[in-house]
C-alpha cells in the first residue's frame, strides 16, 4: 500500500510500474484530479482510497486516521510504503505495519525538521518506526543521516528513455535557451535572466523560454524589463508533464541555476533529449551532471561566467552535440526508469 499524493507525477510513475508485479493500493488525502490518470489507475487494477476531506480543523486529523486505518484493514498489505516522510510518513507510523518503508523526497528532510524542535521530533519518530528509509539522491541521504543512524537506500527517480527522446532539429540561426521550473526564489530564475542578459548582448539572435508558474512570476517579468530583455524572454506558463519532452526538443540548451536542489530530475530529462545542460554548483544538480562532458557545473550567481558557457555552446554546434549525446548515454546507464524500477523491486523482494 502506497501512502502519498495521488496527483504527483513521480508517485504515478512508481504506481504504474510496480503494479505490473505487485497487487497495489494507494491511499491519498486528495482525489485524482485528472480523469486520464484515473483511467490509468483503473486499467492497472490499482485499488484507490482517496477520502476527500476539505475541513480545516483538528477533527480532520482524526477523520484521516480513521479512514487510513479502515483502508489498511480492508487491503491488508504486506508492505506499507509512504512517499514523503512528513504528513504521509507520520500517518504511516500509526498503522504499526510490520514492513514500513519511507521514501524521502526533499523538503521533508531539508526544510521540515528545521522549523522547530517539534518538527524535528516528528521526523525522528518517522525514521525510528521505518523498517527501511529510501532517498532519491546521495545528497539527501547524507541529510537524512543527521536524524537517524539507519542505513539509507538510494532509489533515484528514473527517466523513461522511450518518452524522453531527441527529435531532429531544423537548421536555424536562432538559439533557444530554456528551463522548466517553478517560478520561486529557490529555483534561481533571476540568475538565469541576469545571465541571459549578458549572453544576449553577444548573441542577440537568441531567446530564453521559461516554462512554469509560481509566486515570483510578476517580479521576474519586471526584472526582464529592467534588464531590457523582455522581447527575447518568453514566459510560457505551466505545462503538463506529458508534453515536457516535446517542449525540451524546442530548446538548444537547458539551463537550471537553482539555489538548492535535492535531485535533478529536470536535468536528467533534458539530458535524455540530448540537450547540453548548464547548472548551478549545488549538490542535487552536480550529482547528475558530469562537468564538461554532459554539461557545465558552475557558480550560477556569476552571470558573466554562465553567459560565457552559454555563448560557447551557442557558437559550437559540435560541442552541443557531443555533450547532448554524452548526456543521454549517462542517463541510460545510470538513471533509466527500467533501472530504478529494478532497484525498488529488489528492495521489496528482500524486505
Amino acid at each position: 500500500m502506497f501512502l502519498g499524493d495521488i496527483n504527483s507525477v513521480h508517485l504515478k510513475k512508481w504506481v504504474m510500474e510496480l503494479s505490473k508485479s505487485h497487487e497495489l493500493a494507494v491511499f491519498s488525502f486528495s482525489p485524482v484530479q485528472n480523469n486520464d490518470w484515473l483511467k490509468h489507475y483503473t486499467e492497472a487494477n490499482v485499488k484507490l482510497f482517496t477520502p476527500n476531506i476539505n475541513r480545516s480543523s483538528k477533527l480532520t486529523y482524526f477523520l484521516r486516521l480513521k479512514l487510513l486505518k479502515s483502508a489498511y484493514k480492508s487491503f491488508q498489505p504486506n508492505i506499507v510504503h509512504a512517499h514523503y516522510a512528513t504528513s504521509y510518513g507520520y500517518f504511516g507510523t500509526l498503522l504499526k505495519a510490520r514492513n514500513y518503508v519511507v521514501s524521502v523526497w526533499g523538503s521533508d528532510v531539508f526544510e521540515f525538521p528545521r522549523k522547530s524542535p517539534l518538527h524535528k521530533a516528528l521526523l525522528n519518530r518517522v525514521f525510528k518506526k521505518a523498517t527501511l528509509i529510501l532517498s532519491t539522491s546521495e545528497v539527501m541521504a547524507q541529510e537524512i543521516k543527521r536524524y537517524t543512524n539507519k542505513d539509507v537506500q538510494i532509489t533515484p527517480f528514473g527517466i523513461r528513455m522511450e518518452k524522453f527522446v531527441p527529435k531532429p532539429k531544423k537548421t536555424k540561426e536562432q538559439v533557444i535557451i530554456g528551463t522548466v521550473k517553478t517560478l520561486a526564489k529557490v529555483y534561481g530564475i533571476d540568475y538565469l535572466l541576469k545571465a541571459f542578459s549578458e549572453f544576449n548582448k553577444n548573441y542577440p539572435n537568441s531567446e530564453c523560454h521559461i516554462y512554469g508558474r509560481g509566486p515570483l512570476e510578476d517580479e521576474l517579468k519586471l526584472l526582464a524589463q529592467k534588464l531590457d530583455i523582455q522581447d527575447s524572454v518568453k514566459f510560457m506558463g505551466y505545462i503538463d508533464h506529458d508534453i515536457v519532452p516535446s517542449v525540451l526538443n524546442t530548446f538548444d540548451i537547458f539551463c537550471a541555476l537553482s539555489r538548492e536542489e535535492s535531485f535533478g530530475v529536470a536535468i536528467l530529462e533534458a539530458s535524455a533529449c540530448e540537450l547540453p545542460v548548464v547548472v548551478n554548483n549545488v549538490s542535487g544538480l552536480k550529482e547528475v551532471v558530469i562537468d564538461d562532458r554532459t554539461g557545465y557545473v558552475i557558480d550560477g550567481s556569476n552571470e558573466k561566467l554562465v553567459a560565457e558557457k552559454l555563448l560557447y555552446l551557442a557558437k559550437n554546434d559540435d560541442e552541443r552535440m557531443r555533450q547532448g549525446k554524452n548526456g543521454r548515454r549517462h542517463v541510460e546507464e545510470n538513471y533509466s526508469w527500467k533501472k530504478s524500477a529494478h532497484i525498488m523491486n529488489e528492495i521489496y523482494r528482500i524486505i
